[in-house]
């Protein structure tokens, strides 16, 4: 009786330290979430960073727009800094948003960046009126003091995110050594007064397994994740994902395998699988339609889960909404003058319509022309009026070119591309000679036109076929000899391949 006590003692012992052990760990794992999550000021920090880093660039592109040469240089550099300002509008949104100071700071920081516009615009417009001396002057003097003392606002802010920061930080650690020390003086207790540490322990393991479950509900109601089978249907999935998607747990459980990179393109969803089988994670970004049929561009990150024998049994899956960012990229690819699409955009949607319309066999034309000698209609006109020709112009262009599936870019000054796809090659020829009429039947006077007395442009047109070897290079030299041809046979004409 006497050892079967003593070994049931020994036995308790045994357990209670395991528990105690195990609170240990729970409780620094709990101190180190927290840690974690009270680093919310480093966000404030690098807002401002990037603040910091953006007003400089811009303070750089203004540097630019007073040394520019011409109405393009002029352009690209004024561009810039508007890219720039945008950036730093979002950034000061998180800060307005999260910072923990005076708020007074960020006001003040905020008055003196929108003040700056002022300085800005006035010379742009300087630049404008071809006074490059006065606006060099303003750029250099008035301009560059009150970016030092934007920027000393902006450090304050630093500073004071930094501070806070490093408070947090401290707090949480001694929160956790605190944790440490207090668990492991009740294990030396334990020793002592078995009964009650074991109530007591059994109480705390049962606070800290709640703590833990609302962690994890937290992370239900905060993440975007799921869990997929090895065909890709979902096996668990978060209450914020089923939200994001305008679903409810259940209907997202019943949806069919690869429904989450359903809206991907094939081309797309072959990379990613062929990927993870190799036991290999995938991070990248894709569209999804949610229960509206709304866009929503989402970050994915998912992870083969492995066996014992390391073969894959399950994929987990992380997304982060980048809908918002996604915009700011679509403002990045439109031409500021037009509002048509630009040259970066050109660059990047070009090759991939050549390889879709080759996988659906289609035959795409792509388009470029020219204002015929719109030199001189800047020469005579001037620029501003040269300006809204090239709106006008780029307003008919969406006019007669209007399909979803059609694409219009500025390249370059007075160059203009299309992209359109046609079912027989005599359209091609059709469309682009009807949107050349359509440019003339503007009648925007033009006296320097050699061909008309208004406004007109040549045109070369080049037809992709896809049972053909398309090199995007290739096409773009043939179609810009086809226009240069154009040019040569008169102007005010299409030359097709």
């Amino acid at each position: 009786m006497h050892k079967n006590i003593i070994l049931s003692f020994s036995i308790t012992i045994v357990l209670l330290i395991v528990l105690g052990v195990t609170s240990i760990i729970k409780m620094a794992e709990l101190a180190d979430l927290s840690e974690k999550l009270y680093k919310h000021p480093y966000t404030v920090t690098s807002a401002t960073k990037t603040i910091e880093t953006n007003l400089i660039s811009m303070h750089r592109y203004m540097k630019d727009v007073a040394l520019s040469n011409n109405v393009k240089e002029l352009q690209m550099a004024v561009e810039r800094v508007n890219n720039s300002e945008i950036i730093i509008y979002k950034e000061f949104d998180i800060i307005f948003e999260r910072y923990l100071g005076d708020k007074q700071d960020i006001e003040k920081s905020y008055d003196a960046f929108v003040k700056w516009k002022v300085i800005r615009d006035e010379v742009i417009t300087l630049m404008g009126k071809n006074q490059k001396d006065k606006a060099a002057q303003i750029t250099k003097q008035k301009g560059a003091k009150h970016v030092e003392h934007l920027n000393m606002q902006v450090n304050k802010l630093v500073q004071c995110a930094q501070n806070k920061a490093a408070f947090f930080n401290e707090n949480a650690k001694k929160s956790k050594d605190s944790s440490i020390i207090l668990i492991t003086s009740i294990l030396i207790v334990i020793i002592l007064i078995i009964i009650s540490i074991l109530i007591f322990l059994i109480k705390s393991i049962s606070k800290k397994d709640l703590e833990i479950k609302k962690y994890f509900h937290m992370i239900d109601q905060n993440i975007m994740s799921a869990t997929l089978d090895t065909d890709f249907k979902i096996l668990t999935v978060s209450s914020e994902l089923a939200r994001h998607l305008g679903y409810t747990k259940a209907e997202l459980l019943t949806k069919d395998s690869n429904y989450l990179y359903s809206d991907c393109d094939e081309d797309m969803k072959d990379m990613i699988l062929k990927i993870i089988q190799s036991g290999k994670g995938w991070s990248g970004e894709m569209k999804k339609l949610d229960y509206s049929n709304e866009v929503k561009w989402l970050h994915s990150n998912i992870q083969p889960v492995l066996n014992e024998n390391f073969d894959v049994v399950a994929y987990t899956n992380i997304f982060h909404d980048i809908s918002s960012q996604k915009k700011i990229e679509e403002i990045s690819n439109i031409d500021g003058l037009t509002h048509l699409y630009n040259r970066r955009f050109f660059d990047a949607v070009f090759p991939k319509q050549i390889k879709i319309s080759k996988r659906n066999k289609n035959l795409l034309v792509f388009a470029m022309m020219d204002i015929d000698h719109f030199k001189q209609y800047n020469d005579t006109y001037g620029h501003q009026a040269g300006d809204i020709a090239l709106k006008k112009v780029a307003s008919a262009l969406k006019k007669a070119l209007n399909r979803a599936d059609d694409y219009i870019f500025r390249l370059g000054g007075e160059e203009f591309g299309m992209l359109y796809n046609i079912s027989e090659k005599k359209d091609a020829f059709e469309i682009a000679d009807s949107t050349r009429k359509k440019i003339e039947a503007l009648e925007i006077a033009h006296s320097g036109n050699s061909v008309s007395k208004f406004v007109t442009i040549s045109m070369g047109i080049y037809i992709i076929e896809a049972d053909k070897e398309n090199e995007v290079d290739d096409i773009y030299k043939s179609t810009d000899e086809l226009l240069y041809k154009a040019k040569q046979n008169g102007r005010n004409q299409v030359v097709c391949l």
